[in-house]
């Protein structure tokens, strides 16, 4: 009996020699680094049906970035989240700093490690500093976060209203009759994303942006800006893409027949 067992020994430790002669190279540490993921909650297509009941905290959504925007739950105050503080631009202007328990409905985020740092010319408008931040991307087929920064003569930009349950109206209708502030000569920073067209309903295509002064007195979504200096544009490149969905009831039985994009340039 004692031979057999020294056999059976023997006859395994022979096997684990070959499996271990034979295995694959280890492959690298593959892990992925938190300031390389584009993070988003909820889904572009979820928002523009009406899901505007989110739980994500604003405590949780800092676990995923420093930068970010997005809306606040219920629509109660667009989000612009700068230097890993979260900014509440509610629907009459007044800006306050999101608490840790406050909820989000969506949200972009991710934590900001510049690759390119460039300066831009003066321009007229929205259109020509989105021409011009075209020039500075390596490949239009890559996620990318920014900061812009700089002295603006003006900025035209939008809040929302704030909802209440039962949700009866989308974006659709929502973002034309949106709250609108104006600013000029106005010292600031724009917080955004830019997402490749293949994006569809996940996520808005091409960039977008939210705004806050430095003096934390006017804030919201981009709508037109425009300057006569120079900015500072700080860009990365995001190769990692993580969403979490949000949940709840609403989220489970939405039917996604509506798509709008307000800004696919």
């Amino acid at each position: 009996m004692m031979i057999q067992r020294i056999l059976v020994y023997s006859f395994l430790m022979f096997l684990s020699a070959i499996v271990s002669c034979s295995s694959p190279t280890a492959k690298p540490n593959t892990a992925v680094k938190p300031e390389a993921t584009f993070y988003q909650y909820n889904i572009w297509a979820a928002f523009v049906n009406k899901v505007f009941d989110g739980h994500l905290k604003v405590s949780e959504l800092k676990e995923h970035g420093n930068i970010g925007l997005g809306s606040f739950d219920y629509l109660d105050g667009e989000l612009v989240m700068l230097d890993g503080k979260a900014y509440r631009v509610r629907e009459n202007g007044v800006i306050s700093e999101g608490k840790d328990d406050d909820e989000i409905v969506y949200a972009d985020a991710c934590f900001f490690k510049s690759d390119t740092a460039v300066l831009l010319n003066s321009f007229v408008n929205y259109d020509l500093l989105r021409s011009q931040l075209n020039q500075q991307l390596p490949t239009a087929n890559h996620f990318y976060a920014f900061t812009i920064q700089g002295v603006f003569d003006s900025v035209t930009l939008g809040g929302l209203h704030k909802q209440s349950l039962p949700f009866k109206q989308g974006l659709d209708v929502l973002i034309p009759q949106r709250p609108v502030f104006k600013g000029k000569n106005v010292t600031g920073t724009m917080v955004g994303f830019y997402c490749p067209q293949f994006i569809g309903d996940i996520n808005t295509a091409a960039y977008h942006f939210h705004f806050i002064s430095d003096d934390k007195k006017l804030g919201g979504h981009v709508m037109e800006i425009s300057s006569g200096k120079k900015l500072t544009v700080n860009l990365q490149k995001l190769p990692h893409y993580q969403f979490d969905m949000p949940a709840s009831p609403i989220f489970d039985t939405v039917k996604f027949d509506k798509q709008f994009q307000y800004n696919k340039k």
